[in-house]
């Protein structure tokens, strides 16, 4: 299984997303000009719909293993004159969340939660299909290894006059991303015994983003996450700082300081975390 294989998504409860936004120029000739017609014709999903789609009306049709959207849906960024594309990969997410099933728990119970026998055919054909979604979810919680992916100042808080309140994005570039996973995954290799969990975690987020075109974006979004937190404690929340500086404790030989540093980040979203192993 590869490592990026081992996230759930979860369409039921709330969740955050990594998003990539490829450059359209960077898709195969043939997927290329299907979504250049896509975004020529306006058909772009604003993300009110496309978190419509994902809510707990869709379930039906994942599990089936057809998406009513089909294989042909995204959210489209323009950076200058580039157009960038996310399809939401509905289907091949639940073919890869019904492959972290089947691994999870026991093979004799896996017919009680997917009765139809042709829809979970179809799914695992997708989930061996070695195609790489460009969303991942993670039910609850941010997994702290998210954060490593981008820089502080990369933050955004956004709390609209309208709309389902507060909110937190990071966005950067796949190449940014890789660079800081990289730095990362070498000081934890290199100061920390038992980080072994550490290192699969950053190591399979780097693995799902060498996926991709170096330019493409990458976005990290709260979601329904942000609505776990208070206003102000969410506009407190600045993980990906405390991370880094962590990192640089390390980097400098301050075991104590980036112990002290990762457990500030690490309480804030234990608890949140915790909900998830219950569910």
């Amino acid at each position: 299984m590869l490592p990026w294989l081992s996230y759930r998504p979860v369409m039921l409860v709330p969740r955050a997303q990594l998003k990539v936004f490829t450059p359209l120029e960077s898709f195969p000739p043939r997927e290329r000009e299907r979504w250049r017609a896509y975004v020529e014709q306006g058909r772009g999903l604003t993300r009110s719909q496309v978190a419509q789609v994902e809510s707990g009306a869709s379930v039906t049709r994942l599990v089936s293993g057809r998406s009513h959207l089909g294989p042909q849906a995204a959210l489209v960024r323009r950076a200058g004159r580039r157009s960038l594309i996310c399809p939401i990969d509905l289907d091949l997410r639940a073919a890869v969340a019904l492959e972290h099933f089947r691994h999870s728990v026991p093979p004799s119970v896996v017919g009680a939660f997917l009765p139809d026998p042709s829809g979970a055919e179809r799914l695992a054909v997708l989930s061996a299909s070695g195609r790489t979604p460009h969303v991942l979810d993670e039910p609850w919680a941010v997994p702290l290894a998210w954060f490593v992916a981008f820089g502080p100042h990369e933050r955004r808080f956004r709390d609209p006059p309208e709309g389902t309140g507060p909110g937190i994005v990071y966005l950067t570039t796949v190449d940014q991303s890789l660079a800081r996973l990289d730095h990362a995954i070498e000081l934890v290799d290199a100061s920390i015994d038992d980080g072994e969990d550490v290192l699969d975690a950053l190591g399979g987020l780097a693995s799902w983003l060498q996926a991709f075109d170096p330019e493409s974006l990458l976005e990290l979004d709260y979601g329904a996450v942000a609505r776990s937190f208070g206003r102000a404690e969410l506009e407190g929340d600045h993980t990906c700082e405390e991370l880094w500086q962590a990192l640089d404790a390390l980097e400098a030989g301050d075991l104590l300081g980036a112990a002290a540093a990762y457990g500030v980040a690490r309480a804030r979203w234990s608890g949140r975390r915790a909900k998830q192993h219950a569910s």
